[in-house]
């Protein structure tokens, strides 16, 4: 075969790898399944790739090296669950896939044009996902899922949290603040450059977002969408520090079922917090016990029963530490932990220091609100325990890696012309 010809197939598989992408990204949050299988075909149509073109390792920096690094010792705790076939399966469902839809994209999504149709991609099917969930919250009332979700005896003016296509109310809002953390960046920069229009249509579509993060009545996305509004204000623009005044003066004015939740954390009787500071504490006697390959990962549900003091109803499964923190340092132990936070801080902090900072208004601030949201939303739950949730958050990891990869060659490219 010509190496023209090889050239010529070269790039039509990536073109088809580029389009799984897109469709893992507009698919996924919409419906799993669909997002699955057209990770698993791209996945297919990289190994190919690497195999006969091109090692997908190739190129590889501190970042890559450290999702590999978590991919290895997570793999390596499985070793030590007490039940390793079914953690084995869980592992390659979940970390497998995580890190092969980064590292697809951190290889293939290089070319500019690409990286911005995903963009668009990402935030169209965030949109859809909005509509289903006002279709269910305003027109299918006795709904299990609607109600499962609500303490009836604590909030007896809450009938009902939105969920949409996430499955749950809590994950629909950590999604939901990925996306505007995103969003809220774009819209920014495009107010920086004049590009009014485009502003003013980017603000509408994010107040969309946002009605429904707020439907989702989940008090951490709450809390954690009010410091990536502060660090937009911090940070991004100053005149977006007066918004930050909405929750007092919500709480001061406002009575209703929101000012409800935001009140119930500081209730010490609240069920919820209760329960959560139980999972904290038993968590920290599983990592006391298994401080360097953890209990194995995703063995908390068959581990838990072990340490359980505070729920005494049978038939319950927990599934998390509802604490991501605690949560990694359990599973996966102390090194494992560090190689998994190291990987995810490392991207905000390349963010800011690459290149492309320079001249992208987006990667610099974008991701870096983005980790902010998950980082805090983190402290109260493991909202990244979702498969969907977590294929978006890595996907947008892997597209902030490809920008800045992408830039370097371009700066090393100049270089080289620059001494020719």
């Amino acid at each position: 075969m010509s190496e023209l010809r090889i050239g010529r197939t070269h790039k039509r598989l990536s073109r088809f790898i580029v389009i799984m992408l897109w469709l893992v990204a507009f698919c996924m949050p919409l419906n799993p399944f669909v997002g699955d299988a057209c990770l698993a075909v791209g996945l297919i149509a990289g190994l190919v790739d690497s195999i006969l073109y091109r090692f997908l390792y190739k190129g590889f920096g501190r970042l890559q090296w450290l999702v590999v690094a978590f991919m290895v010792w997570s793999c390596v705790s499985v070793l030590l669950s007490p039940r390793p076939m079914d953690t084995f399966a869980s592992w390659f469902y979940t970390v497998g896939l995580y890190g092969s839809v980064y590292f697809l994209m951190w290889r293939y999504m290089r070319d500019s044009d690409n990286q911005r149709w995903f963009i668009r991609l990402v935030i169209a099917s965030a949109g859809l996902v909005c509509l289903v969930g006002f279709y269910q919250y305003f027109h299918m009332h006795g709904l299990g899922h609607m109600t499962v979700w609500v303490d009836e005896a604590q909030f007896p003016g809450l009938k009902r949290r939105m969920f949409s296509t996430l499955q749950n109310p809590n994950l629909l809002g950590a999604y939901l603040l990925m996306i505007l953390s995103f969003l809220g960046v774009m819209v920014l920069e495009k107010w920086r450059i004049h590009e009014n229009k485009k502003a003013l249509l980017g603000l509408l579509v994010a107040a969309l977002f946002l009605v429904c993060m707020v439907l989702t009545y989940s008090r951490g996305i709450w809390l954690s969408f009010f410091a990536v509004v502060a660090f937009w204000g911090f940070f991004v623009d100053k005149r977006v520090l007066p918004a930050l005044l909405v929750v007092p003066v919500l709480l001061f004015f406002y009575h209703g079922e929101v000012a409800a939740r935001l009140w119930s954390l500081f209730d010490t009787q609240d069920t919820s917090v209760l329960l959560r500071w139980a999972l904290w504490d038993s968590t920290t006697y599983m990592i006391a016990d298994h401080p360097v390959f953890g209990i194995g990962w995703d063995a908390f549900w068959f581990v838990y029963p072990k340490y359980n003091y505070f729920i005494q109803t049978s038939g319950v499964i927990i599934f998390h530490a509802h604490n991501m923190y605690l949560n990694m340092l359990a599973e996966v132990g102390i090194p494992g932990a560090f190689f998994y936070f190291a990987a995810i801080v490392g991207h905000g902090i390349a963010s800011w220091r690459s290149r492309i900072a320079k001249t992208s208004f987006l990667v610099k601030y974008g991701i870096s609100a983005v980790l902010l949201g998950i980082l805090i939303s983190g402290i109260t739950d493991y909202d990244l325990f979702s498969h969907q949730v977590s294929i978006v958050f890595w996907q947008l990891l892997g597209w902030s890696a490809a920008l800045m990869a992408s830039a370097e060659s371009v700066y090393q490219k100049d270089n080289l012309k620059g001494n020719q």
